[in-house]
């Protein structure tokens, strides 16, 4: 079950993370294209700009869970590899791992006050577009990372291997 689930949600996130990036690629481009390459009467839509920044708000996100699943921020790690223990070593990274998903779930519990309370706030030239639809990208983006966070203290470092079925 646990497998399954991960690689559902993984795959759910895969698909969104394009999708979201090719959204804000192609919607730039066509707003530099109105912008410089057409006549007077073409102009770049009033919400071009805006929604390019907010769109980017789920591609950081986002982009941040799968930096956690491959390992791939940036660490201090001078005073872990003082540790020559492997028991303690273990140890420690344990209890950072339970401190980080401790500051995530404040992250996701703020970020889904903060988009609870944009829900009536709308785009500045589209009032049909609730705010709250851009801002749920950091309580969703938290919780992936809350997540990889678990299944890396449950299934141990080498866990998206297992997950994914050998991809790395």
């Amino acid at each position: 079950m646990g497998k399954k689930l991960y690689t559902a949600l993984n795959d759910i996130r895969n698909v969104i993370v394009v999708a979201v990036v090719v959204f804000t690629v192609t919607l730039c481009l066509v707003q530099i294209v109105l912008r410089y390459f057409t006549f007077l009467s073409a102009r770049p839509f009033s919400w071009g700009d805006e929604v390019v920044r907010l769109t980017s708000l789920w591609a950081i996100f986002l982009g941040m869970s799968i930096g956690v699943r491959e390992n791939s921020h940036f660490a201090v790690d001078f005073f872990v590899n003082k540790i020559r223990d492997p028991r303690e070593k273990h140890a420690y990274k344990v209890v950072l791992d339970a401190v980080v998903i401790l500051l995530f779930s404040v992250v996701a519990y703020q970020g889904m006050r903060y988009a609870m309370q944009n829900v009536h706030s709308t785009l500045q030239n589209v009032d049909t577009l609730s705010m709250a639809w851009f801002y749920a990208a950091i309580p969703v983006g938290a919780c992936y990372c809350i997540m990889e966070y678990v299944y890396r203290l449950v299934y141990g470092p080498e866990y998206k291997t297992r997950m994914l079925g050998g991809k790395k």
